[in-house]
């Protein structure tokens, strides 16, 4: 079953629990396993969000302080691309939260429904590793699995995608900017300028090399090195791993 994490952020103690255990029973109900913290002030919220990374976050509009809206403005201005499900009463400031790119919004006034509803949209739209890539090769329509895919590397005019189980790369006809924009959903990171690497494959991130669990070592960028750490800590944590 697929774990992933969710945060809950209402000023009322009882709306959270009422809230996340909602959540984890219609999220079970779609084998999906939800990893729920609650929390009831949206600065106690941005703390936790430092050192975790959410999937998915219901929030209340209406809170003292730091409202739901702006807090969603936060998380925006941050690039941060958690999900965000307004859980409000304040119906009055739906175009408000529309600017913070919301996934969808529950009214209080009719919880059970609109609850049940958003849970089965995200879920139906969560992308994990059995997704399937439908490439276009001099062979012809090759599909592989995304979580087989080891990485692209750049071979002039197409790019060589490294697969398990197969001896020879095949050969995209894609350019690796268009590749890197479509595959990060899937977990693709683009270590170097010719090479976008799977971060399930990624054993060691050092200096000036990736080493992968193939054994292969790749060259790191050392421009972006930080940026490519931090995006492949978050994928990690996007999957469950725990971070020592």
């Amino acid at each position: 079953m697929r774990t992933i994490k969710v945060a809950v952020c209402d000023d009322e103690e009882n709306v959270c629990e009422v809230i996340s255990g909602t959540v984890k029973t219609a999220f079970a109900k779609k084998d999906i396993a939800a990893d729920v913290e609650a929390f009831v002030t949206a600065s106690s919220l941005l703390r936790r969000i430092e050192d975790v990374v959410f999937d998915l976050i219901f929030l209340d509009i209406d809170m003292p302080g730091t409202d739901g809206i702006q807090l969603g403005g936060k998380l925006r201005s941050r690039n941060d691309a958690t999900d965000i499900i307004y859980v409000s009463n304040r119906e009055d400031r739906v175009f408000d939260a529309i600017k913070v790119r919301p996934f969808g919004f529950v009214r209080k006034s009719n919880f059970i429904s609109d609850i049940t509803e958003a849970v089965s949209r995200y879920a139906d739209s969560f992308r994990d590793g059995d997704d399937t890539l439908v490439v276009q090769s001099k062979r012809g329509m090759v599909n592989v699995r995304a979580d087989e895919v080891i990485y692209f590397e750049g071979a002039g005019k197409f790019q060589n995608m490294h697969v398990v189980g197969r001896a020879n790369p095949v050969p995209v006809y894609r350019a690796m900017e268009t590749l890197e924009s479509e595959l990060a959903p899937y977990g693709f990171i683009r270590i170097h300028k010719g090479m976008l690497v799977n971060y399930r494959f990624i054993s060691r991130i050092l200096a000036l090399e990736v080493e992968l669990t193939t054994g292969t070592v790749l060259p790191l960028s050392r421009r972006k090195a930080a940026e490519i750490k931090q995006q492949y800590l978050k994928l990690l944590s996007r999957a469950g791993s725990v971070l020592l």
